[in-house]
């Protein structure tokens, strides 16, 4: 056999090692920047008060994937926010490192900073993370069937179960120069026995979705949530076309605002307009509520029923101003906390 010809039968081979060779290197590479970055970003978050600790990382997936595997993971803010999990999972592949998704297979549990920390199990926890250089990035989140629990000593969580919770955050090239859009939806839920949202729906299953569009989205920068805010806060960030809705069977409640903002103590400002078709079971809730004057409450409720009866329909309108919630000329309390 000729050399030539024995050099043509190789030559595959060659070009294939050659590929196989180039490829690993990038893999490795890429694997070599995420430990670098993991141990960087948790280094910065350190210095601004964040407490990060996880067990080695162990990183797997060559050729196509990039798998991140932690254990004992505790991220939390220094307001007490953060999430713990014993098993968590962050893959992306090879050739599309901006695009991570995140999995907690075991369930985690979530910081509520002085409420204390509430466990989710699920059949599936998790979230997509992309366009990391920009800010906001595009986050989803998607639990499905989710059962909340306050943990020993927590204060109790508003939610017991749900079918389906999705927040979808979209980053401006898809909204608009300098916005993001957010959207909200939870179907099948159950509010925790004896909690407000039980009560609001009256025993019922009931389903909640939300949208806005966030201005100056850009502003949202800072080391955490509250910095974050109040940047944005300062820069006169506004959720515009704000719309909601709730449903309970028939029963339904739907909320609409042009604008809201947070004034410089964290406190929503702004007007939000709802219509409300069943009664009002959902005032009664209220009054239950944190931080809500039970007789104000009362006070509206009975203002409801003599206008519009017992189960009809009605509207009302919340201003928040000054540090406060008002309908009309009473006061229900302190204002909704934006940060």
């Amino acid at each position: 056999m000729s050399r030539r010809r024995s050099f043509g039968i190789a030559f595959p081979f060659l070009i294939l090692a050659l590929v196989v060779g180039g490829w690993t290197v990038w893999w490795f590479t890429l694997v070599s920047r995420l430990e670098a970055g993991l141990d960087q970003g948790a280094a910065r978050l350190r210095e601004a008060g964040w407490e990060i600790s996880h067990a080695e990382p162990i990183v797997t997936g060559w050729p196509f994937r990039a798998r991140l595997e932690l254990a004992d993971v505790e991220v939390v803010m220094p307001s007490g926010h953060g999430l713990r999990s014993e098993h968590m999972l962050a893959e992306a592949l090879a050739y599309q490192p901006d695009r991570w998704v995140l999995m907690a297979p075991d369930g985690l549990s979530l910081g509520r900073g002085a409420k204390g920390w509430t466990s989710v199990t699920g059949q599936a926890l998790r979230a997509s993370v992309s366009g990391l250089s920009r800010t906001p990035p595009r986050v989803v989140v998607e639990l499905n069937q989710p059962r909340f629990a306050a943990e020993a000593g927590a204060a109790p969580f508003p939610i017991a179960s749900a079918e389906r919770l999705i927040i979808n955050l979209i980053p401006g090239d898809a909204t608009g120069a300098d916005e993001a859009g957010l959207l909200f939806e939870l179907t099948g839920a159950a509010g925790r026995p004896g909690g407000p949202l039980e009560a609001m729906a009256e025993q019922r299953p009931f389903d909640l979705s939300a949208e806005a569009v966030i201005g100056q989205a850009g502003a949202l920068d800072g080391a955490t949530w509250t910095e974050a805010l109040s940047a944005w806060a300062r820069e006169g960030g506004a959720l515009t076309e704000v719309r909601t809705e709730a449903t309970a069977g028939e029963d339904y409640i739907r909320g609409a605002s042009d604008q809201l903002m947070a004034d410089a103590n964290g406190r929503m400002t702004g007007d939000f307009r709802i219509d409300m078709r069943g009664g009002t079971a959902p005032l009664v809730g209220l009054a239950s509520a944190p931080g809500v004057d039970p007789q104000a409450a009362a006070a509206v409720r009975l203002g409801v029923q003599i206008t519009s009866g017992l189960r009809g329909d009605t509207g009302l309108t919340f201003r928040f101003t000054d540090g406060r919630t008002r309908v009309g000329p009473i006061d229900l309390g302190p204002a909704p906390k934006v940060f």
